[in-house]
């Protein structure tokens, strides 16, 4: 009935396509049918709107449906990237859905990043990169985001080294929005450096171990925050030694009261502290022992370290 409205009076088109836009942005929302030619030509009406919450309701059907790599596929031989591209240079909610659009569209998908690093002579990417320095912290993180899916997505694209170290400032910096962007920063800074050893040195030289303890300082932390700090040390102190040492010399569990509520976050950070030595298993041990829940946690996970 919500879709059907859309083709009413503009009052109701409006109201309509607000509601539809919110029920998208939950999880229990029904994934959007692709690969029926009406419902892709429906889609792409809602993309080429000058309406914003209908350019909105397009590129949050993209954001929930896009999962596979079937669907990235076909929303980019259809022309949803350029459609979404297009969005860049409009208002600021439909700058930012046309940024999550295009991370879910590329994300894990070497011939969608191919795709959209070629669109317009290289233009597109262009424009994401320059948004990464928008007055507003949530475009700044979204164009962040999709920078990252680019990265991780495939090796040919933004190795350069100045790219890497902006990434790394900007979402340290983004670490201290006291909203949703703090929240979400840690977990885009866990996306960007994990596995990699060159950014994971480069967080290290930007002071982020320093960083991620001060936030942990601040009382109360909230646990959505706490988790994405702690999954961002685990990626940070995962392969290098001075990351180790330098976050167990700074006993930053002492400084958190929240670790009972932290334990599934924590055991994912201690299986990847892989120390070698006894004097290094007891001091985690030791660096545990301010939540009894944790340490129990801990005691029977060091034989695996």
């Amino acid at each position: 009935m919500l879709f059907n409205c859309l083709f009413s009076l503009y009052q109701v088109v409006d109201a309509a396509a607000r509601s539809l836009r919110m029920i998208y942005q939950s999880t229990l929302a029904p994934k959007y049918d692709f690969f029926q030619e009406e419902t892709m030509q429906f889609l792409l009406s809602l993309l080429e709107s000058e309406n914003e919450n209908l350019t909105g309701l397009g590129a949050g059907i993209v954001i929930h449906s896009c999962k596979t790599i079937g669907e990235q596929t076909i929303l980019c031989h259809a022309g949803v990237l350029e459609k979404l591209t297009s969005l860049l240079d409009s208002s600021l909610s439909q700058r930012d859905a046309s940024l999550e659009s295009l991370a879910a569209i590329i994300r894990d998908n070497p011939a969608a990043v191919s795709e959209f690093v070629e669109l317009h002579g290289g233009r597109a990417l262009h424009s994401v990169a320059e948004l990464t320095k928008d007055r507003y912290p949530r475009t700044r993180l979204l164009a962040c985001l999709c920078l990252i899916s680019v990265k991780n997505s495939s090796t040919c694209y933004l190795q350069d080294i100045g790219i890497k170290t902006k990434l790394v400032y900007i979402l340290l910096e983004l670490l201290d929005d006291s909203g949703q962007v703090g929240d979400e920063a840690s977990f885009a800074f866990s996306s960007l450096i994990a596995e990699k050893e060159d950014l994971q040195k480069l967080a290290f030289e930007a002071n982020a171990i320093n960083k991620f303890n001060c936030l942990l300082q601040k009382h109360p932390v909230q646990p959505k925050r706490l988790e994405g700090v702690f999954l961002a040390l685990a990626d940070l102190c995962s392969k290098l030694e001075c990351c180790r040492s330098s976050f167990l010399s700074l006993q930053v569990c002492c400084l958190c009261p929240c670790f009972c509520f932290m334990n599934t976050c924590m055991i994912i950070f201690a299986a990847k502290l892989r120390h070698e030595s006894y004097k290094e298993k007891a001091a985690l041990s030791h660096f545990y022992s301010h939540s009894l829940c944790l340490e129990l946690w801990v005691l029977n996970f060091l034989p695996f370290l």
